[in-house]
This record gives C-alpha cells, sequence and structure tokens, in this order.
C-alpha cells in the first residue's frame, strides 16, 4: 500500500498552505486509506484530523524536528513522547526512545548538490541513531543525493522511504513510500520500518 510519510498541514505547521480540511478531502479524491501527518513539533493537528476523519481512514501521527545534525521524522505509538518533541532540538538517542518508535532521516543533504562534502563520519553517526532514510524527497528531487541516500541504507540496514514534504496540495503523493504490508496504525507503521518492509516511490508522471 501508498502512504505519503511526509506531510505538513495548517495550522500545525505555519509553513504549510494545505489545511486539515483540504487534505482530508484530497484523501477522498485520491482513494487513500491510511495518512501521515508529520508537522514541525506539533501533534494537535493529529488530533483534529483523528476525529475528522471518515470511518475507514487510518491517520498515522509523526513529528518533524530540526536538528543541527539535520532533519528527522519521528513516528511513535507513544503520543507523550510525540507530544513532547519541539520543532528544532537535538534528535534524542535511542536510549532516550520508547519503544515503538522509529526515526527517518528526512531529505538528506537537502540543498547540498549530491551529497557533495558530506564526510564519511558525518554519513556514520547519522546512519547510526535513524532506522530509515528518505531516498526520494519532493522538495529535493536530487537524483545524485537519492543515489547516495540509497548506497547509505544498504550499507546500514535501513529502510528507504518516500515522502512529498507536502505543503501544498497539488504535491500531495508526489514522492511517497510502498509498504509491502498493510498499515492500519502507528504500531504497523514503525514495524514495517524497522523491519525495512518499504520501498521509495514517486508519482507516476501524467501523459
Amino acid at each position: 500500500m501508498r502512504i505519503d510519510t511526509h506531510v505538513h498541514t495548517s495550522p500545525g505547521s505555519r509553513c504549510s498552505q494545505m489545511s486539515i480540511k483540504e487534505y482530508l478531502k484530497a484523501t477522498n479524491d485520491i482513494g487513500l486509506s491510511t495518512i501521515c501527518v508529520t508537522n514541525h513539533g506539533e501533534i494537535g493537528d493529529y488530533e483534529i484530523l483523528r476525529a475528522s476523519a471518515p470511518a475507514g481512514l487510518h491517520v498515522i501521527p509523526g513529528v518533524e524536528i530540526s536538528s543541527p545534525d539535520g532533519d528527522f521524522l519521528v513516528f511513535s505509538t507513544d503520543m507523550a513522547f510525540l507530544g513532547s518533541l519541539n520543532a528544532v532540538q537535538a534528535l534524542p538517542g535511542r536510549s532516550a526512545r520508547p519503544p515503538d518508535t522509529a526515526v527517518v532521516w528526512a531529505h538528506p543533504f537537502a540543498g547540498n548538490p549530491g551529497g557533495a562534502g558530506a564526510s564519511k563520519e558525518y554519513i556514520r553517526g547519522i546512519a547510526g541513531g535513524v532506522d530509515g532514510i528518505e531516498v526520494f524527497n519532493g522538495n529535493w528531487p536530487d537524483e545524485e543525493a537519492s543515489a547516495l541516500a540509497r548506497s547509505i541504507a544498504h550499507e546500514n540496514g535501513l529502510a528507504e522511504l518516500g515522502g512529498s514534504d507536502s505543503h501544498r496540495l497539488d504535491s500531495l503523493m508526489r514522492c511517497h513510500s510502498i509498504f509491502t504490508r498493510k498499515i492500519t496504525n502507528a504500531a504497523e507503521l514503525v514495524a514495517a520500518i524497522m523491519d525495512r518492509q518499504t520501498v521509495a516511490a514517486r508519482a507516476l508522471k501524467k501523459g
């Protein structure tokens, strides 16, 4: 099944132009059964989405944090933990994360074409603290960086994911993740990432 694992909504993410109502309508129009919301240090929009979602639509919470080492998507079954995360902070170490939590390295090397200059020590340090990596990101269509991200996944046993990083309706699902099992809640999403049951994908070009 296909899930866009990197989505920002308004008002939770001030940089987003996509309201909760618009996101839900687009979800219905596309025909999705499971969606994620990964606002910057915020879970309030998730609570509204969950309460507003029609029967049969599953909503999975996540939080994006920005750190001096990069940006990360955090998924967990522990809502108190997700709610404690800030938009800008260091990534909590593995020992500080509750069980059933997965971390994805978001848009690695964004703005750094091809990942040029990223040292092996830096990459090794980040890779050791995450469970997955975005191979495709809708806002950073960098083929060389994607190839480097894929090699990092292979070398470090990380799940490969895709996310639109959408802040607007017209960019939903332009990059997304294909899961080889059915995902209906955070526990199943985390388990699939941990088991590397994911494939990074881009939307098919029209015409």
